[in-house]
């Protein structure tokens, strides 16, 4: 089989949802475990639930204060309760994910969290 041909055969993946809201760079996403949702977070400093069906946003941004860094990295625990970021200004912060606020939050860092998990 040629090259051509198994391109032919390849199929077209499409997006089934485009979420609009965010105006910075979108940095991660999770998918809540059971749930048509998702979590992303942002430079722009919030975290946000959508619903994958609509493609509308849940509630209101998820902000813990006025000004808030760039949220860089996210991670959700496994029962999906919480969610664990990562941001610019190296503060980590836990999140209730059903009450959508900060339950904890360390400071230490000097500079941008990449990752957390």
């Amino acid at each position: 089989m040629s090259f051509n041909a198994e391109m032919k055969d390849t199929l077209t993946i499409k997006p089934r949802q485009t979420m609009r809201g965010h105006t910075r760079t979108v940095c991660s996403v999770v998918h809540l475990p059971g749930k048509r949702q998702i979590i992303t977070c942002s430079e722009n400093g919030s975290l946000r639930l959508w619903d994958l069906e609509s493609g509308a946003q849940i509630g209101d941004d998820w902000r813990d204060d006025g000004k808030e860094a760039g949220v860089t990295a996210m991670a959700l625990s496994p029962n999906g309760k919480t969610v664990a970021s990562g941001s610019r200004d190296g503060k980590v912060k836990l999140w209730d994910v059903e009450r959508r606020k900060v339950i904890s939050k360390w400071t230490g860092h000097s500079d941008l969290v990449q990752s957390v998990c």
